[in-house]
């Protein structure tokens, strides 16, 4: 069967994204493609040694798992993403869906709410069931392989056996898990904008700072907020500020805003916000605090800190164990995970003799380019998922389960 040709990619997100915005529309029903669904997983011990007695899991689907499981995609979200990546609002809309590069008549794609998180899924404001109050801060830590590894039970109870793993930011270091320590079900893995580790200046920068202002908001109640009737909104939103200036460029920022005056309502007239660019960021801050959980923030902040594809063996241990091809994408002007990060990840790779790629996206957008630059983010997955599709065709040849086109 040839490939098609690939659909022309889209300059910008649809008229429902607006970067990290979006109107949800509404609910499918349950029979309907993306239709948001749960799934209980029962009890998990996890990896820092803490224990969930029941763990439930929110996740959307499109298109259809074949007979063999074998034509699945698991999309993963960023830090403050959810499950709806595809369809109208949906975060990658122009990367999933029909005729799109990861294309739902061909695929079956899953989204899941990841573990710790604020959208369905078990985190520290649901309710603990020896307590019957919200978990809050006596919810265990959470690590990317924890939230991997509850994964991996939702999409084997779905009948899946085989994937290809794609994420972005927190997503890549979620598709790295997959590839070094479930590789059994992994077809092919593509980590955007991720490399092994979070660096010390994205800890710093990214996290610590958004943590203490949610930590020192009086309304944060020692994570009791829900108790307490209470939301450090303030907080929440100053992390969301601190966290937004990493996704940019000097040069984008440069470029969007420079030292343009204020265009949005000023808060204090004899003071400002006196800059377009401060604006921009409280709007942010506050669209954030409408729809995330600052309890979820403090945790899967940490859980992203933490990540380290070395730990507990050595990068030549558990990168070796990678038996399947692997892209890795960085973004020129990203700061977060800087390019030279990235490449030093595929240079590992190389020395192992494993099947690695490196692309790098030529933006001025910094990290926020994987959720913007479509027209050079598609053909990248587009073409990977092709090559994995080529590859499983030809292995079918060699063994006698396929037929000629």
């Amino acid at each position: 069967m040839m490939d098609r040709p690939a659909p022309k990619p889209p300059k910008t997100a649809s008229d429902t994204t607006r970067g990290h915005l979006r109107v949800v529309p509404p609910m499918p029903s349950p029979s309907e493609d993306g239709a948001l669904q749960t799934m209980n997983l029962g009890a998990f011990d996890l990896e820092l040694g803490g224990h969930i007695d029941d763990v439930t899991l929110a996740y959307r689907t499109w298109g259809t798992l074949n007979p063999e499981g074998t034509n699945a995609v698991i999309v993963l979200h960023a830090l403050t993403g959810d499950s709806l990546a595809s369809g109208p609002g949906g975060w990658w809309e122009p990367v999933v869906g029909t005729a799109r590069p990861i294309d739902t008549d061909a695929s079956f794609v899953i989204c899941v709410n990841v573990l710790g998180g604020c959208s369905g899924s078990t985190g520290p404001a649901s309710i603990n069931p020896a307590t019957g109050r919200p978990w809050a801060m006596t919810f265990p830590l959470v690590t990317i392989g924890d939230i991997v590894a509850t994964q991996r039970r939702l999409v084997e109870r779905l009948g899946v056996t085989k994937l290809i793993a794609v994420g972005g930011s927190i997503g890549g270091f979620q598709a790295l898990e997959w590839a070094t320590r479930n590789g059994d079900l992994v077809r092919g893995a593509l980590a955007i904008a991720a490399g092994g580790s979070l660096s010390a200046l994205g800890i710093a920068t990214h996290s610590e700072i958004g943590r203490r202002a949610i930590m020192a908001d009086p309304a944060w109640q020692n994570g009791e907020y829900h108790e307490a009737r209470t939301f450090p909104t303030s907080g929440l939103a100053i992390a969301r500020m601190a966290a937004m200036t990493t996704y940019h460029s000097r040069e984008s920022l440069g470029s969007r805003f420079g030292r343009s005056t204020a265009s949005r309502p000023v808060l204090y007239p004899a003071f400002g916000p006196t800059f377009d660019v401060e604006g921009y960021l409280h709007y942010h801050g506050e669209a954030l605090v409408r729809r995330f959980d600052p309890n979820s923030y403090l945790y899967l902040t940490r859980a992203m800190d933490l990540y380290d594809v070395a730990r507990d063996g050595g990068a030549d241990h558990w990168l070796g164990r990678i038996s399947s091809p692997i892209l890795l994408a960085g973004i020129s002007s990203d700061w977060l995970f800087a390019p030279e990060e990235i490449r030093t990840l595929r240079d590992h790779l190389r020395y192992l003799g494993r099947d690695v790629t490196y692309a790098e996206i030529e933006s001025p957008n910094g990290h926020d380019a994987f959720l913007k630059d479509w027209d050079q983010l598609n053909p990248l997955i587009e073409s990977f998922i092709a090559r994995i599709e080529r590859n499983a065709a030809g292995e079918a040849m060699c063994t006698g389960h396929g037929s000629p086109p």
